[in-house]
């Protein structure tokens, strides 16, 4: 018992060793190397503690192997922008010019439920003020607002923003909550010059009751 206590506390000391000499940059940013080194890490410290006959040894050489292995990674992709694309990836933009890109949002395979989640997340309820949402490299939303977006109207809500059609499917619950029909829907479709549901990519009925529709491109 004293022994497999003394070894998990030389082996939390080589594993906190590894993580300071890896930089603080590496638990900020946590892109997929990252995430696959710090496993591994684990998974290798794990096995001498749970395991007396693996020597301690062997545990502190597998660290030492996959910090090297880190740091160089690290340092060739300072280096040189493609490694640290192929690595990390880089940033997309969901949102252009307050447009979503649907073309993006596919390549990233980002559902517009999931897209509208984040941004409410991060306080904004309605995708009519995004002027630009970006998908970081290591997975964070970043959204600059529409220059009115802090001047928008002080009158109260009269409701939260609805979605009434995400990528093509009417959400029909929500027309229900609304009291209307998918006749409803249709015509203020049609009053946009849009004949199918499945052409538009989002339709939300705002805070102030006004339809914001964005047709798939």
């Amino acid at each position: 018992m004293i022994v497999v206590f003394l070894r998990s506390i030389v082996l939390y000391i080589a594993v906190l060793i590894s993580m300071r000499i890896m930089g603080k940059g590496e638990i900020a940013e946590m892109n997929c190397f990252d995430l696959v080194i710090t496993l591994l890490i684990a998974e290798v410290a794990s096995l001498p503690m749970e395991n007396n006959d693996i020597p301690m040894i062997n545990g502190i050489a597998a660290l030492t192997g996959l910090v090297a292995m880190q740091t160089i990674i690290s340092f060739l992709s300072l280096k040189f922008r493609r490694i640290s694309i192929i690595l990390s990836g880089k940033p997309s933009i969901l949102v252009n010019k307050g447009e979503v890109d649907y073309k993006e949002l596919k390549r990233e395979r980002v559902s517009i439920n999931e897209l509208l989640e984040q941004l409410r997340i991060q306080g904004y309820f309605n995708i009519k003020y995004i002027q630009y949402a970006i998908l970081e490299a290591d997975g964070s939303l970043s959204v600059v607002p529409t220059p009115n977006y802090n001047s928008t109207p002080s009158k109260e809500y009269k409701h939260l923003p609805i979605p009434l059609i995400l990528d093509g499917s009417v959400i029909k619950e929500n027309l229900r909550e609304l009291n209307k029909d998918e006749l409803w829907l249709n015509n203020i479709l049609k009053m946009h010059k849009i004949k199918r549901t499945k052409d538009v990519l989002l339709c939300i009925l705002d805070e102030y009751d006004g339809v914001v529709i964005q047709k798939k491109k």
